[in-house]
């Protein structure tokens, strides 16, 4: 019994030790608009440098992938339902927040970029024909990090080991899903960009 009981206590204390919450909050922004800025000079090198990232600025780089997921909420707007004013946001802790205010109710889902599965061969898209009516995609939690959280109206909801993302077009499925894994792979260092 006593062995039994001492199993029990190491195998819930190494579950409990191999899952981790979500950080704070800090200093959540929105990501914006893609907003593509033209040289005076009108030579493609000039606009690539005026529309570069900062060399370090890991945030910056971040919002500006996940400015195409705006872009896909945005398209997607009054074309799937519950999806109308939807705003991404990006904070210093590196936690995506996608805020949708629909009817009344904001619904915010909140996932650490570094808590995502970058592994294409893990990402599930689906379409209509497996029983979806729009296109969309999942994102896997990485095992023992922290879940994807949905809160409702501030209030948490519950908690899910996966992010799902539901647009209008398949198109801005491919895109979104490019963007999401290229700043959750900034976010873990592991996106050959010269940061530190």
């Amino acid at each position: 019994m006593v062995k039994n009981s001492i199993f029990l206590f190491v195998f819930v204390s190494l579950f409990l030790s191999c899952t981790s919450e979500n950080p704070d909050v800090v200093n959540a922004e929105p990501v914006g608009d893609k907003v593509w800025i033209k040289s005076e000079s009108g030579k493609k090198t000039d606009e690539l440098k005026a529309n570069a990232s900062s060399e370090g600025e890991k945030k910056d780089m971040m919002s500006k992938a996940l400015q195409t997921l705006q872009a896909s909420y945005n398209a997607a707007k009054g074309k799937v339902p519950g999806v109308d004013d939807v705003t991404v946001l990006l904070d210093d802790n590196m936690n995506l927040l996608i805020e949708n205010k629909s009817e009344g109710t904001t619904t915010t889902t909140q996932a650490n970029l570094k808590s995502l599965d970058t592994d294409f061969k893990n990402i599930e898209i689906f379409s209509d024909v497996q029983g979806h009516s729009y296109p969309g995609f999942r994102v896997k939690v990485l095992p023992g990090k922290a879940k994807v959280v949905v809160l409702k109206n501030g209030v948490k909801d519950k908690e899910l080991d996966y992010l799902e993302v539901i647009l209008a077009d398949r198109t801005d499925v491919h895109h979104s899903i490019s963007a999401l894994t290229m700043a959750a792979q900034i976010a873990q260092n592991t996106m050959p960009i010269g940061v530190d």
